[in-house]
């Protein structure tokens, strides 16, 4: 069977697809510039003590969120491949995010503010309101953005984006140069811009009928069996910021929240290849399926590779000169966190495609191995090795996990662990690619 093509949606052409892609990597791109902006931005008005605050109350409203979403995104995508299905899974994509979003913010707050907790720190705990008030919104982005996803209409989810970004950096900016940039105003800025972004994604909502309760069972249900799994995917991504906090002071914290900015930048390139594959790999026969998501895999290896080889040489320069004197402390964790992002960025297609088998005990046993990886190792690195003991932590959870997701997925289809490596084929596809993106931007 030949390779498909890099890569179309079901209904979609050729062309179509790559300025779609070519759409998609430039909003990317955008999208990078205007986080290193705002960590810049941040990072100079507020120095690494409030920034290890306000990182903290940014981990929690996400970590509610994770926690509280159920997984409905995954269970819309397993969903999806019955056609009857999917106006109903529109039409119940936004009241179900802010419904859910508010009972895990609510829960939040409770847990986070009981008499004696000391996760957040004093001085933003008069903040945490503002941080948890993302949370219903940031849940609905997720369902909404994952309907436009999964019909191939990436340009709506772009602009919103684009749109949440722009809001954010400028209005920083202007506040950073008036000198009233605060923790408490980061986070509020951050809250609206989200809701900047929710508004943006809804009149082109694609809801065809009122609201259906008949599959929101099925939504939930389906969501649930996969939802340990992805807390312990959240938490194996944010728990390290957590520890440290609790192991160290708030200035680590912010030191260790720099270093992982721009390492997680990094897979801004593969994110937009994997993006515009979702279709196909859910839509396909299952043999289609698989030799389209080794193809990929293929091709997320080569941006995966040239991505840190950039960063590596590239970043700690950039990132001193741009943040400061302050956080040159970030350099080491920067770079031991690097392999590891790399490495999860590549593996991405194969976590796409085991979601399609429907193995939810399976995709749980591999996370909340990784996350128990990372829990012991941060717990002995952390008290040796301060901020870089747990960069190095995180990398080697992320790349165990990235190694058996990329396992299973041979075990499972039968492609062999060669066709997974990259050649001469691929460097010329994102070669022509990149020429494609030049010609329509």
């Amino acid at each position: 069977m030949s390779a498909p093509v890099l890569p179309p949606a079901a209904t979609d052409g050729r062309d179509t697809t790559a300025t779609r892609l070519a759409h998609l990597l430039l909003t990317r791109l955008a999208l990078v510039v205007a986080g290193g902006l705002t960590s810049v931005i941040v990072a100079r008005a507020l120095g690494p003590g409030d920034r290890g605050v306000y990182w903290v109350i940014v981990t929690i409203a996400t970590t509610a969120a994770a926690m509280g979403n159920l997984s409905v995104e995954k269970s819309q995508t397993a969903l999806w491949s019955q056609e009857g299905n999917r106006p109903a899974i529109a039409a119940n994509a936004l009241w179900l995010g802010l419904a859910v979003g508010a009972a895990a913010a609510g829960a939040a707050f409770a847990v986070v503010l009981l008499p004696g907790a000391t996760t957040v720190p004093a001085a933003g705990r008069s903040t945490l309101t503002w941080g948890l008030a993302a949370v219903p919104v940031m849940l609905a982005i997720v369902y909404v953005n994952n309907v436009h996803v999964l019909r191939a209409r990436t340009g709506v989810v772009n602009r919103a984006s684009l749109a949440g970004a722009a809001l954010q950096c400028s209005a920083l900016a202007a506040l950073g140069f008036l000198g009233r940039l605060t923790v408490e105003w980061v986070v509020i800025i951050w809250t609206v811009s989200a809701v900047a972004n929710l508004l943006l994604l809804l009149p082109s909502l694609p809801v065809c009928r009122p609201c259906e309760w008949r599959l929101v069972g099925r939504t939930l249900s389906c969501g649930l069996r996969h939802h340990p799994g992805s807390v312990c995917h959240f938490l194996l991504l944010r728990l390290d910021i957590l520890l440290l906090n609790a192991m160290s002071t708030p200035t680590a914290v912010g030191i260790y929240s720099m270093a992982v900015t721009p390492a997680e930048l990094l897979r801004a390139m593969t994110d937009a290849v994997v993006q515009i594959a979702l279709p196909r790999q859910v839509e396909s026969s299952q043999e289609t399926a698989a030799t389209y998501t080794a193809r990929t895999i293929r091709l997320t290896v080569v941006l995966a590779a040239s991505s840190i080889i950039v960063f590596c040489l590239a970043g700690p320069f950039l990132v001193v000169v741009a943040a400061g004197p302050a956080f040159a402390a970030c350099i080491v964790p920067m770079l031991v966190l690097a392999p590891g992002v790399a490495a999860a960025a590549a593996a991405k297609p194969a976590a796409v495609y085991l979601l399609r088998l429907d193995l939810p005990v399976l995709t749980s046993l591999m996370y909340g191995a990784a996350l128990l990886v990372n829990l012991i190792l941060n717990i002995l690195l952390i008290p040796r090795m301060g901020v870089a003991g747990c960069a190095l932590a995180s990398t080697v959870a992320y790349t165990a996990l990235a190694a058996a997701q990329v396992g299973w997925f041979v075990h499972s289809t039968g492609v062999p662990v060669r066709r997974l490596r990259p050649g001469a084929a691929e460097v010329r596809e994102i070669i022509c690619r990149l020429r494609g993106l030049l010609r329509a931007g």
